[in-house]
Parts: C-alpha cells; sequence; structure tokens
C-alpha cells in the first residue's frame, strides 16, 4: 500500500523542487501526484486534482510569491483544508503562508543555513509514515484473516451440531 503525497506548487518554481521531489521519492512505498509529471494529455485537470487531494495521505505545497499568486495552488489549499488533509507548509522564499494556513508549522526551505535541517525534517517524516501506515496495514490483514478463521471455524462448529 503506497503512502500518497499530493504536491502543490507553481509551476514558476518547478525547477526548485524537482531535486526536493527526486530525493523525497528514494522513500520507498511513495506515490506521488505532481502536476508536471502525472497529469496525461486529455486529463480532466481539476477533477484529477481534487480525486487525488481526496485520496491523499499528506499534502505539501512549495508557497512562494509565484504560489501565493496562483488560482490552482489556491484552490488545491482549500480542497486539502475541506478535506481535513493534513498540510505541511515549504517555503521557498520569505512570503509567510496566511488567511486559511495561519498557524501551520511551516518549512523553512529558503535560508540556506536551515534548508538541509528542514529537509532532514520532512524526509524522516514521511518515511515515519509510509512505515506507520504499511504496519497499520498488515495489522489489519492479520485482523481480518483472524476474524475470517474465527467465522469459518464458527460455520464448522454449527454444521457438526446439525448431524
Amino acid at each position: 500500500m503506497s503512502f500518497k503525497i499530493f504536491v502543490s506548487y507553481s509551476t514558476k518554481d518547478v525547477e526548485e523542487i524537482k531535486p526536493i521531489l527526486q530525493q523525497i521519492q528514494t522513500i520507498k512505498d511513495t506515490e506521488f501526484f505532481f502536476a508536471d509529471e502525472t497529469l496525461n494529455p486529455g486529463d480532466h485537470i481539476s477533477q484529477r486534482i481534487i480525486n487525488y487531494i481526496t485520496n491523499c495521505d499528506v499534502f505539501i505545497f512549495f508557497y512562494s510569491k509565484f504560489a501565493y499568486d496562483s488560482t490552482y495552488v489556491q484552490h488545491e489549499i482549500g480542497v486539502a483544508k475541506a478535506n481535513d488533509k493534513l498540510i505541511i507548509p515549504i517555503l521557498l522564499d520569505e512570503t509567510k503562508p496566511d488567511g486559511m494556513l495561519q498557524g501551520i508549522n511551516y518549512l523553512n526551505f529558503y535560508n540556506q543555513n536551515k534548508k538541509q535541517q528542514e529537509f532532514v525534517r520532512l524526509y524522516n517524516y514521511i518515511n515515519q509514515n509510509v512505515q506507520r501506515k504499511n504496519r497499520n496495514s498488515a495489522l489489519s490483514t492479520l485482523a481480518l484473516l483472524g476474524l475470517e478463521y474465527f467465522l469459518l471455524k464458527s460455520d464448522d462448529e454449527q454444521e457438526e451440531d446439525v448431524f
């Protein structure tokens, strides 16, 4: 089971964020929605974005003056908030999140002295949540198998009572 990450950004920042995403994509069992690489010709863009945000495990957005001015980014943030998604803002410049995003802890990638440390925090956070999701999935599978065994055993006992 993959850990789904939606990436929101301004296309004007794409070259700056690609190296960051390439490193995060090395985490096993992650799946990204990154519009530049995920959307296909003919896709209904808005519907595809809404569907992925609705089903993602975490919503990461790269915040900058360009993202602040982007209608798509603002729409995506609204969908993430409406679906109560965990939102991780990553600041690419000194533009601070406002409105619906005030009070959300962000990562500072524009300060070069903090960037590596902040990246490690992000990487570890995602990696821990991937492992947690995989562990929970395995436990759910074991629980279902146990329940199935119990139900089959119960059916066998009832059949023995009939004869």
